[in-house]
Formats: C-alpha cells, sequence, structure tokens
C-alpha cells in the first residue's frame, strides 16, 4: 500500500512506506471457557481489525493456538502462522502473524512469580527488528497483587535495560493496571534502571483510570454488562487494563516507528462508561461488530499501526556532508535529535584505516580541513549520543584539490 507521511522534525515524503498493524487482545481462557461457540464472534472482530501481528492472553493449550490460526485467522485464505506453544503457569501468551509481513521470529519467556512473559523477536519485510512482549500480569486490586505486579515488571524492566539501546521495543497486553501510580506501572516507565530503556504510553493517559468516567474513552474491560456462561467479567467498561506501551525509540518517527494516531481500542466510542460494548448505539464500531466484540471475550483488542520503509529510496535523517566532493574543506551536518549529547566523528580511507577521529559537543557537527586527506573516497561513520539513544549514521566522502 502506498502511502505518504509528513513527519514532524524530518519533514520528509515517505513514498515507499508501509504499515504493520499490531493488536494485543485477552481472549478469556480459550479454549475451555466456551471456546468453539465463540469462534465466530472472534473471527468476526479480527477480520474488522485485520491485524498484521498478533498477540493474545489465555491462551491454554497449542489446540487452542491451532483453532484461533485455523478456524478464525486463516478461515478464507492461508495468511497467518503461529508460535508453538509454551505451556507456562497458568494461562500462556500466543503469538500469530502474516508470514509476508515477517520475516523471521524468535521466541524466548521470562519466568516471574506468576505467568511467564513472552518475547518475541521479529523481522519485519523492511528488514527492521521489533522485540515484542505480550504480558498477563497478577489480576485485583489489593496490596499484594499489587507487590506481584512489581515483581513481574521489574523482571521485563531488568531485561530489557539488557538490550542494546535503541532496540525497536513494544510491550502489550493484560497488565491489570489500575492506575498510573502503581509501583508496576511506575516500573516500566519510570528512570530505573536507565532512563534509556523506559517504556511510554502512546496516549501520554496518566491518571485514575479504574471507574473513571474521565477515561471513559480508554477503557477495555469488562466489554459486558452481565457474566454469561464463559465466566467473563460483567459490570461494563471502567478499567483500562489492556494497553500498548512502547519504547522511545518508536516515538521518534524515523525508520520503524509508532504511529500514535492509530492507537485504538477497538469498539470504545468513549460513551459507554459502565456499560456493555453493544448497549444502544456504538459510533466506534458497526453494530455486528459490536455484537461480536460482547460475545467474543469480556475484554477489548487495543490495536495500532507501525510504520516503516520499505527501501532506500525514501527521504530518512542522514549524515549530511557539504560540500562533497571537498576541497579545502567540508562540514559533516548531524541529523536532527531531541536531548544531544555528544557525538563520536570517524573518517577511513578505502583500505579501512583511519584518517580522522574526534569527539563533539555540539550538534551542529564537525568541520574537515583536507590537509592529510590524499585524493580519493572515505567513508564517515558519525555516533550520536542523545539521553534515551545512540544513533549511527554512514557517508561516503570524495576528496579532490
Amino acid at each position: 500500500m502506498l502511502r505518504i507521511f509528513v513527519l514532524g522534525h524530518i519533514a520528509a515524503c515517505l513514498l515507499f512506506a508501509d504499515t504493520l498493524r499490531v493488536t494485543t487482545y485477552n481472549i478469556l481462557n480459550f479454549p475451555s471457557a466456551s471456546g468453539t461457540e465463540r469462534l465466530d464472534d472472534l473471527r468476526c472482530v479480527l477480520e474488522y481489525i485485520d491485524p498484521d501481528v498478533l498477540v493474545v492472553q489465555e491462551i491454554e493449550s497449542q489446540v487452542g493456538v491451532d483453532l484461533v490460526r485455523d478456524s478464525v485467522l486463516n478461515v478464507h485464505t492461508i495468511q497467518y502462522e503461529s508460535v508453538p506453544l509454551h505451556d507456562g503457569p497458568d494461562t500462556d501468551n500466543a503469538l500469530f502473524y502474516r508470514s509476508e509481513r515477517i520475516e523471521q521470529v524468535w521466541s524466548y519467556y521470562l519466568p516471574t512469580p506468576n505467568r511467564d512473559i513472552a518475547e518475541y523477536r521479529l523481522v519485519v519485510d523492511g528488514g527492521y527488528e521489533l522485540y515484542l512482549y505480550s504480558v498477563h500480569l497478577k489480576s485485583s486490586p489489593g496490596d499484594t497483587n499489587e507487590l506481584m505486579r512489581l515483581a513481574e515488571t521489574t523482571i521485563l524492566r531488568n531485561h530489557i535495560d539488557n538490550l542494546d539501546q535503541g532496540t525497536n521495543v513494544i510491550v502489550a497486553g493484560d497488565f491489570n493496571f489500575y492506575r498510573s501510580t502503581e509501583p508496576a506501572y511506575e516500573m516500566l516507565t519510570g528512570d530505573v534502571p536507565h532512563v534509556y530503556s523506559r517504556l511510554y504510553d502512546p496516549l501520554f493517559a496518566d491518571g485514575a483510570w479504574h471507574d473513571n468516567i474521565s477515561f471513559a474513552a480508554f477503557h477495555t474491560q469488562s466489554a459486558r454488562d452481565t457474566m454469561l456462561p464463559d465466566g467473563g467479567a460483567g459490570g461494563g467498561l471502567d478499567d483500562r487494563f489492556d494497553m500498548i506501551l512502547c519504547s522511545e525509540s518508536m516515538l521518534e518517527r524515523t525508520g520503524l516507528y509508532l504511529e500514535q494516531s492509530t492507537y485504538v481500542t477497538c469498539g470504545n466510542d468513549g460513551n459507554h462508561f459502565n456499560l456493555a460494548v453493544n448497549d444502544g448505539v456504538n459510533t466506534a464500531v458497526p453494530i455486528d461488530i459490536a455484537d461480536a466484540l460482547y460475545y467474543a471475550t469480556d475484554h477489548l483488542p487495543v490495536t495500532v499501526s507501525i510504520v516503516y520503509a520499505l527501501d532506500d529510496n525514501i527521504a530518512r535523517p542522514s549524515l549530511k556532508i557539504w560540500p562533497n566532493p571537498m576541497d579545502t574543506e567540508a562540514h559533516i551536518l548531524f541529523p536532527w535529535h531531541d536531548h544531544f549529547l555528544r557525538a563520536e566523528v570517524h573518517v577511513s580511507d578505502i583500505t579501512g584505516r583511519s584518517v580522522f577521529s574526534q569527539e563533539v559537543n555540539s550538534s551542529e557537527g564537525v568541520t574537515l580541513r583536507n590537509s592529510g586527506f590524499a585524493v580519493g573516497i572515505y567513508f564517515v561513520t558519525a555516533v550520536l549520543h542523545t539521553i534515551y539513544n545512540t544513533y549511527t549514521y554512514h557517508a561516503k566522502l570524495a576528496v579532490t584539490k
């Protein structure tokens, strides 16, 4: 699909960019809780969302994984593959993805005192790498449950902190948070252990979410007003349990990034506080989708689009050298990045021999002079450090005399 995006600080037209729709969905003790009876409703919802990547929580078995893949996602055409079930404590996570959009998948699982956290390492068809985590944290209010959620998120945050700076990270699932001041939420989004590994809420909707009409548009649970035979919760929409968090690198609108305006809780029109999702008119989705959401599970799915470049024929942040070729001197201009700290600039000749190296503290760049440079082609590398991330850029420089 061809899209044109206007980017904030870059102001570039991405003529060869595409989007990847990522969805998280708690599908309620599947398949033991009336799972086969809910297949048509799950299919209706997911065909409407049309996700490229789907993580689900409360999957119970490989049979459940196979049912979602074959009887929900692949009914009309074979598009989706799944990761084999990891059978951890209690219910589990599962990943489904369009194989034409995702080149490779590795999976790893973080043990916690409660349920395991799934790590899926994806390579998107544009060559970008994405670390996607699916979580289902301890449920219910109370100090004991909050401490359990803190223990789980501490394990996750420490793990993310060991990834390379600038790694693209999404954490999605059923967090069971009641407010943004809960210690477990602050563990994920705070500066500790390192500021560069913190996560962000793309909606920046901090507050007391539980039973608060001010956050009616953000609630994901419960989609029902009464309890059905499958055992799901009733009471209407009044909690923001399901969400998608991301690393700071995915908000920078370069390379692979999360498009904040596409973050949607499917079926939540902001007018169903403490009501069922299909109560009366739902302005967010057609009535058949609202009904399917009601019967599919007690949670609403959350979805967001990830934008990425398809090839190198697009305007991206780049290292600028002017003039190039260099006669007497040339200026290396750095791409714009907020919270700039310092940069290291290295120049090597075609044999790999270093001919220039300098650390600079100015975001405006550095000046090269041709003394010491023979006529020829050189390779320039600039490593830019910001408060949150490190970025590496490459360019070629021609020298004439």
